[in-house]
């Protein structure tokens, strides 16, 4: 195996030929899995406590198969890239005489030999901040290397003559000190070198650079969001793609993206997309409309072509005229569902190459007939392509690369934060219809689809309650059941925390290879509600520079396709929403309180001294949110959440008026660390525990429970670890169709339980992802047993106080001075690695040190300065032996 290790603020990236990576250790637990043979047998598995079921053993686990491909958390199937490293990457550039491929990655710049395809050793630079959305390119000379950041500045590196390594050549910054962050994107070079034209997303203008002098020369006025810029082939054009679209007229519907007002359409989602020409001889811009999510651009001759992501579509405009002369459909035969998200593009010849996204692949496109030739499978969700000179070899960037397989690969428990980006190497040589069938194969877009016949998708259920809550793995809750496939040494709440969770899956079915799609909450409700995560998400994943949606609030991280529930009120189902995309900057606790405490008296006591405010920014889903029920921020307990959702519930149920589709935010098990104006990590979870008790319990003893089906699940697993992968969750199904006494072990994602949604109540599918995702199937009978479920009460007091004063040790300390060194202000802001390492030591106080891998290193969100010093628990007082 080739390894090439950098240091980079104390950080350690290491990068490693896929074809030389260990086989995953296969998953614990009191079954014969045959996943080294890849045989689906069904036994029948007596378990304890869960009586005797039929079990179908999992032919399929999230990440490396037998045959070396992946499974990813999407639920498709993946080629494993030729080049594989830690981390998640954004972009990819070939210099000028072809013998390196510069990699943009989360911190750092990285070459890649062209000849050997490995990564050169020591050539890692550090960017000093996070990479940005989108941008690194060559001079034409290719002593230069530019990449964009997420803090706004450029970062140069110039190749030295002898050595061919890089060395850091400073910074260009696009504004002045104290401006916002101009976020830059895509750039180009003219051709003498002498010009940068840079894309700068929160200045709607792309920023004109001397490279001699590295100043800004001057901007160029464009429209909402640019993306990328591109040259036409006698440099007098800029042309840009506007992510955001057209600035909107009076009157017209709107919503801010990181204070920058977009058009948008009912469903909350931008609904404009346009290309800019600047005439860069003085002359007026020209601004024409394309389709939805421009994003790249390649340039041939006097046409440009873009991609558009949200569109699936790549539009050919006419750089003379200044019109689009063709729209070009990017699909399968007749795959007319959304989701292939193309997002970058390259051209030779007659052929345009494209990265599908969605689809895990490279389209060819022959531009003379307009029609699709086929197909080339690369890595989990490509943003970038190049070509080399002769046109034999594309190089193709996976952001997602192989999934979150960086520690499972090596039997180390997983966390769905350990990406391993890859670089695919296509030789375009191979015959094409070969790798077309492999995508498709892939994809499953010839697999007929059937709908298990099932009385629950014959109309025995009209009611369905969609609970979905923050964070949990699979591990952390289940672990320690010996019916499933767990780990009991990560089993960190268990029995003590989450009675109601332990005694649903006895009495129901246990779920033990159920997988959540999203990463974490921003790319996390939009798959639990869309059923994807957009290409806006999926590129400032690295970064997140402009926004952070886990709610709603920025309409650029919406699919054009709607969420489940356009789907529901297009079928003229009827909804309720309990939380779920209120805008947590917007919904507001009146008077504020001091602290959590204060709130729960409040709610103990009855007095009614807070009042709660919630919004949306969605128009399609105002009318049918509860005004009072919070996502975020977390001042709101469980609890709470639970007595409006079951008072609302029990006056509809007795009007007899009970909606089809109720969606529920459950969010305390996110927990706050050990911050002591909130209880303790165990206590929120323990209260997230007994509110899902609750309403089950109340819902179970309605008379609408007979045709009822709850479903839970968690927007993302990322906060503790998981010994099959770090997307593994609180995985439920809760019917009196649901078999009692069960395991179900088949493969489930978030989409799969979207699925089962739809077709339980006759709704269409929202893209290609929901589409093709088997429902639940396994787990239910045509036999319903109405039996009631009878909630348990909480183990520990669920206002249990986080050590403070006297009583604090010094390793209480410690973690309350990381816990208050964290930024809290909004979701997620606070970097999961030190919250997962801050709850963990919480809960067992102390006593089991939390399980990494030798070498680990903070590098989510935090600040790069951070990574310096890694500090371990038996640094603070506490023994690896205890």
């Amino acid at each position: 195996m080739m390894t090439s290790q950098t240091e980079s603020h104390g950080s350690s990236i290491q990068h490693q030929t896929s074809s030389d990576q260990p086989s995953p250790t296969p998953p614990r637990g009191m079954r014969d899995w045959f996943r080294a043979a890849g045989l689906a047998v069904t036994l029948a598995v007596v378990a304890a406590g869960l009586g005797v079921g039929a079990v179908k053993l999992g032919t399929v686990y999230l990440g490396k198969q037998p045959d070396g491909s992946f499974i990813v958390s999407s639920g498709q199937r993946i080629e494993p890239g030729t080049i594989a490293f830690s981390g998640r990457p954004i972009d990819l550039a070939i210099s000028p005489a072809g013998d390196v491929v510069a990699v943009l990655h989360k911190r750092e710049v990285f070459l890649i030999n062209a000849t050997t395809r490995e990564v050169i050793a020591d050539s890692n630079r550090p960017l000093n901040a996070s990479a940005a959305f989108r941008g690194i390119a060559w001079s034409p000379d290719g002593s230069l290397l530019v990449a964009s950041t997420d803090q706004g500045f450029l970062k140069l590196f110039r190749r030295d003559r002898d050595t061919k390594t890089l060395k850091e050549d400073g910074v260009i910054r696009l504004v002045a000190d104290g401006e916002k962050n101009p976020v830059p994107g895509g750039m180009a070079f003219t051709k003498d070198g002498q010009t940068l034209f840079v894309a700068a997303v929160n200045r709607n203008a792309v920023v004109e650079l001397d490279v001699a002098q590295r100043v800004v020369a001057r901007e160029h006025p464009v429209q909402n969001l640019p993306f990328e810029v591109r040259l036409s082939e006698d440099e007098q054009t800029l042309v840009v793609s506007n992510w955001g679209g057209r600035f909107a007229r009076e009157g017209e519907r709107v919503q801010l993206s990181d204070q920058i007002p977009i058009l948008i359409d009912e469903r909350g989602a931008a609904a404009s997309g346009t290309i800019s020409l600047v005439d860069r001889s003085g002359g007026p811009t020209r601004h024409i409309e394309v389709d939805l999510h421009p994003s790249s651009i390649a340039v041939k001759g006097d046409r440009a072509f873009v991609a558009c992501a949200l569109s699936d579509t790549v539009v050919e405009v006419d750089l003379t005229k200044g019109e689009v002369v063709r729209r070009l459909p990017i699909t399968y035969a007749n795959l007319k569902v959304a989701g292939s998200m193309p997002n970058a593009l390259a051209i030779r010849g007659d052929t345009l190459y494209i990265c599908n996204g969605g689809d895990n692949a490279v389209a060819e496109l022959d531009l003379t007939t307009s029609a699709i030739r086929g197909f080339r499978p690369v890595g989990y969700f490509p943003t970038a392509i190049e070509l080399t000179a002769d046109g034999r070899f594309a190089y193709v960037l996976n952001t997602k690369g192989n999934g979150s397989v960086a520690r499972t690969l090596m039997g180390q428990a997983g966390n769905a934060h350990d990406f391993q980006g890859t670089v695919s190497v296509l030789d375009l040589s191979e015959d094409l219809a070969t790798e077309t069938k492999k995508v498709v194969a892939h994809n499953r877009w010839k697999t007929p689809l059937s709908v298990p016949p099932l009385k629950v998708y014959q109309g025995a259920i009209e009611h369905v309650i969609y609970i979905i809550k923050e964070n949990r793995t699979y591990d952390e809750v289940f672990g320690d059941l010996p019916q499933g496939n767990g780990d009991p040494k990560l089993c960190s709440l268990g029995e003590t925390v989450m009675p109601n969770h332990r005694k649903l899956a006895r009495e129901f079915t246990l779920f033990d290879n159920g997988y959540v799609s999203g990463t974490n909450s921003a790319d996390g409700h939009q798959w639990s509600t869309q059923g994807l995560a957009n290409d806006y998400l999926e590129r400032f994943y690295v970064g997140y520079s402009r926004s952070y949606s886990d709610d709603g609030a920025d309409p650029m991280v919406f699919s054009g396709a709607g969420a489940i529930w356009d789907a529901a009120l297009r079928k003229n189902k009827t909804l309720r929403v309990y939380g779920e995309f209120c805008d947590d900057e917007k919904n507001r606790v009146v008077p504020e309180p001091k602290d959590w405490f204060e709130v729960w008296e409040d709610r103990q006591q009855q007095t009614g001294k807070f009042r709660f405010e919630a919004v949306t920014n969605i128009p399609s889903l105002q009318p049918h949110i509860h005004p009072n029920y919070m996502y975020w921020p977390l001042w709101q307990s469980d609890q709470h959440r639970a007595d409006l959702f079951i008072e609302d519930y029990q006056r509809l149920s007795a009007e007899n008026r009970v909606p089809n589709l109720m969606i529920l935010s459950l969010p305390c098990d996110h927990a706050e660390g050990t911050n002591p104006r909130y209880p303790t990590p165990r206590a929120m979870m323990a209260d997230n525990d007994l509110a899902l008790g609750r309403i089950v319990e109340a819902v179970s003893k309605s008379p609408q429970w007979a045709k009822t089906c709850i479903l839970v699940i968690e927007d993302d697993a990322q906060s503790g670890p998981d010994h099959v992968d770090g997307h593994r969750t609180v995985f439920m199904a809760i019917s009196p169709y649901v078999k009692r006494q069960f395991v179900d072990s088949s493969f489930y994602t978030t989409v799969s339980m979207l699925r089962t949604i739809e077709l339980m109540l006759g709704l269409d599918p929202m893209n290609r992802f929901d589409a093709l995702a088997d429902p639940l199937n396994l787990c239910f009978t045509d036999t319903p047993n109405l039996t009631p479920y009878q909630a348990v009460p909480a183990n520990i007091p669920l206002d249990e106080r986080n050590p403070s004063g006297a009583d604090m040790t010094e390793a209480d300390r410690y973690w309350l001075e990381k816990t208050l060194s964290l930024d809290w202000s909004k979701m997620d802001r606070a970097d999961p690695y030190w919250l997962n390492r801050i709850n963990w030591y919480s809960i067992h106080k102390g006593k089991i040190p939390y399980p990494d891998r030798p070498g680990d290193a903070p590098s989510q969100f935090d600040d790069p300065e951070e990574e310096a010093e890694i500090i371990r628990p038996n640094q603070v007082g506490i023994s690896d032996d205890d």
